[in-house]
């Protein structure tokens, strides 16, 4: 993948993460399981790739290298969980716009890390782009006063996405993207597969439609999505990651629009602009 210009893998890997709110519609599986399946399918696509190129890696990284991506592994699970979970107390608008609240944290933590400072520049275009989260969503943001307990669990799926990014920035400096992708999934796999147990949700009894969305979820969202979004994190801060992801609500608006005849409202498609100029112009000033 060394070919990948770092900021188009930006574009392919939002655009992957963003049918993953189309896919879910077709499926009525529980939220944890559709996590388990998704990082499940990822994993087994990946591992015979990992297997063939990359199995002496294993034999060189450090205990801390394993530690941290088994953290990763485990924010990224808590991620899908309490964003999915947050969806049955919330409306969706509200929990879309407080876990895109995730480049906060991330640039928050990356100051207190690494002592990466943005130029003002940047900071402006994080507040655009969040404002049009917010804007985006505005119509439906009075439920979520009274649904605090969605609300706290999307801050929840915002702070736990941002120490993913941080934990695949430290890693991927000294890890390759398949043995990276491939532990943290497999970290993330194991610890889903524990919460269904304490849980003890069904893994079977599901339909073939059911599991064409948890392979589709696999291929298109984590391994065209999540994982070039990993890819690009040894090239880029991690706040220009986190901070383009915020692109997801407005792509999954228009293949809403395609796909199941979702209006957009003058107010959703100025959210969307307001959205898209921030992140381009956090991003342009890297450039400059």
């Amino acid at each position: 993948m060394n070919f990948f210009n770092p900021y188009l893998a930006l574009v392919i890997g939002v655009l992957g993460v963003s049918s993953s709110a189309i896919l879910v519609k077709f499926t009525s599986a529980h939220p944890v399981i559709i996590a388990v399946y998704r990082m499940l399918f990822t994993f087994l696509m990946l591992f015979p790739f990992t297997l063939k190129n990359n199995l002496k890696n294993f034999k060189y990284f450090t205990r801390k290298q394993y530690f941290w991506a088994l953290i990763s592994g485990m924010f990224l699970s808590l991620h899908f969980v309490s964003w999915f979970a947050s969806l049955k107390y919330t409306s969706v608008a509200s929990s879309t716009v407080l876990v895109n609240t995730q480049p906060i944290f991330v640039i928050i933590f990356s100051f207190l890390l690494w002592k990466e400072v943005l130029p003002l520049k940047g900071y402006i275009g994080v507040l655009v782009a969040l404002l049009g989260t917010v804007v985006l969503s505005w119509g439906d943001l009075h439920l979520g006063i009274d649904n605090l307990k969605g609300d706290i669990l999307a801050l929840v799926g915002a702070f736990t996405v941002a120490g993913y990014y941080l934990c695949g920035r430290y890693l991927r400096k000294t890890m390759d993207i398949l043995p990276y992708t491939t532990l943290v999934y497999g970290f993330s796999t194991l610890f889903l597969l524990l919460i269904i147990s304490i849980g003890r949700y069904p893994l079977q009894g599901y339909s073939s439609q059911d599991y064409i969305v948890f392979i589709s979820l696999a291929f298109f969202c984590t391994i065209l999505g999540h994982s070039i979004l990993n890819w690009a994190l040894k090239y880029l801060p991690t706040a220009s990651v986190s901070v383009s992801v915020l692109g997801e609500p407005v792509i999954a608006s228009i293949l809403a629009f395609f796909i199941f005849k979702e209006g957009l409202k003058l107010q959703q498609i100025f959210g969307g602009i307001l959205i898209l100029s921030g992140i381009y112009y956090f991003v342009r000033y890297q450039w400059d």
